[in-house]
């Protein structure tokens, strides 16, 4: 059996076989396909045995026969159709995102926000706050600028050239805050450097007094499809709480990554 990441309490070996031709074949991809003799020296499984499961595979479409001189078998078109349906089965939800928020928010007590990508803002559609006194301004639903906030240069950072080009077209880059950045090559090289360290700061450049770090989440396709922040005054986000952070909120994104298919 293969190296996965479950380990069977109750393994099925001929199940186990199938799927190691299964991963066999897929491993090797060739549009000739692989041989009987190939997969059963490889797999060291008797030739007839591999012929059977091969058998049984063709008949769920998961493998097909090739054509040419020698038999071969490749991967079938249904497979291809069941795993089409895994994306649909592994979406990004309050289900699997609000237990990570609400961690997050009693681990460090500050307030944690989950934010998604809409028409070159972000949104927040989750937010998480501590029992202080003192607590971020920002609101469930809320449309924030790109340009200004953690999570909104997280999904610049995430933009092809093109689609940077068309934010500036139509985005002033006001003065919302003491440290905004308004001066679109310095934004240009500060969503470098974000590339560069998978996370983005927000230093009081939305509100003043207010620090935001955030770190992204992706999807099967390597985008960005969300991002998780962490916010508070800047006399509590110092730079050694954000250094604390770091490895528990990458984790928190990993986790949430990985469930919808990125694989770093």
């Amino acid at each position: 059996m293969s190296n996965f990441k479950h380990i069977p309490k109750y393994p099925v070996q001929t199940l186990g076989k199938a799927l190691d031709i299964l991963n066999y074949i897929k491993e090797n991809p060739s549009s000739e396909g692989v041989t009987l003799t190939e997969i059963s020296t490889e797999l060291k499984i008797g030739k007839s045995g591999v012929h059977r499961l091969l058998d049984t595979l063709m008949a769920y479409d998961f493998i097909e026969k090739t054509t040419g001189v020698s038999p071969a078998y490749r991967l079938g078109w249904g497979l291809f159709n069941a795993g089409n349906v895994v994306p649909k089965q592994h979406t990004l939800s309050g289900a699997n995102y609000v237990p990570v928020i609400k961690k997050l928010c009693n681990t460090f007590f500050e307030t944690t926000n989950l934010g998604v990508f809409n028409n070159y803002e972000a949104i927040i559609i989750c937010k998480i706050e501590p029992a202080r006194m003192l607590r971020t301004n920002i609101q469930l639903g809320e449309r924030e600028p790109l340009y200004a906030t953690a999570i909104g240069k997280l999904f610049m950072s995430g933009l092809s050239d093109k689609d940077v080009d068309n934010y500036f077209s139509r985005t002033t880059l006001s003065k919302l805050a003491s440290n905004t950045i308004t001066d679109k090559q310095e934004l240009l090289e500060n969503i470098k450097e974000i590339k560069k360290l998978g996370y983005a700061i927000d230093n009081e450049e939305f509100v003043d007094g207010m620090i935001c770090f955030a770190m992204p989440i992706k999807d099967f396709t390597g985008h960005i499809v969300s991002g998780i922040s962490i916010s508070g005054p800047a006399e509590r986000m110092t730079r050694d709480k954000m250094n604390e952070i770091k490895p528990v909120l990458k984790e928190a994104c990993d986790s949430i990554s990985e469930f919808l298919g990125y694989n770093e």
